[in-house]
């Protein structure tokens, strides 16, 4: 059970009745083994699995903590988006398309609070919201065919650490290309 190795896991050995993902109901297997990360032993689940569900969650509780026994969960980040010091390939500022009233703008976003809050005074000011308050779903890609709709301005976070991952695969794809060029 070396997977859970860093993760925060109790990898216990699982009883012969929890072989398989409480979320995607497929069992575990060396590649893909089935982990304990709270006090609910019977619900075994598979990192990706739990780290996926945890995305999705973004901006509420369910993010940081077991909906059944509330125990505080491993961080999803590093099991979808890679490592912390990844981000700094990323190019400074993103670009997000925002679609309103069939029409896309291209707005600059940064992580973090103060990226959140030029957000959403950029727009306010574009769009004339006048400091109303506004649904906003970020779609993000994790690779080339997985996107992930997050719904919520507290899904703000997620979805720009979604975005530099992005923005790093395809800056890295296209070095790639360049050096196989050359």
């Amino acid at each position: 059970m070396s997977a859970a190795i860093g993760l925060g896991v109790d990898a216990t050995p699982l009883d012969a009745e929890a072989t398989t993902c409480y979320i995607c109901l497929q069992e575990g297997t060396a590649a893909k083994p089935l982990l304990t990360p709270c006090a609910c032993k019977e619900r075994p689940v598979h990192r990706e699995c739990l780290a996926r569900w945890q995305l999705h969650s973004s901006g509420k509780s369910e993010e940081r903590q077991c909906r059944f026994c509330y125990q505080d969960l491993p961080d999803w980040q590093p099991t979808l988006l890679g490592s912390e010091n990844e981000d700094e390939d990323a190019p400074k500022p993103l670009m997000a398309a925002v679609v309103f009233n069939n029409t896309v703008y291209k707005l600059p976003i940064l992580p973090g609070p103060e990226g959140k809050a030029a957000f959403k005074r950029k727009v306010h000011e574009l769009f004339g919201l006048n400091n109303r308050m506004f649904e906003v779903a970020f779609e993000v890609k994790l690779d080339q065919a997985d996107k992930v709709s997050l719904h919520g301005l507290n899904a703000y976070e997620a979805a720009t650490r979604c975005a530099a991952l992005s923005a790093r695969r395809a800056s890295s794809a296209v070095r790639q290309e360049n050096q196989q060029q050359q």
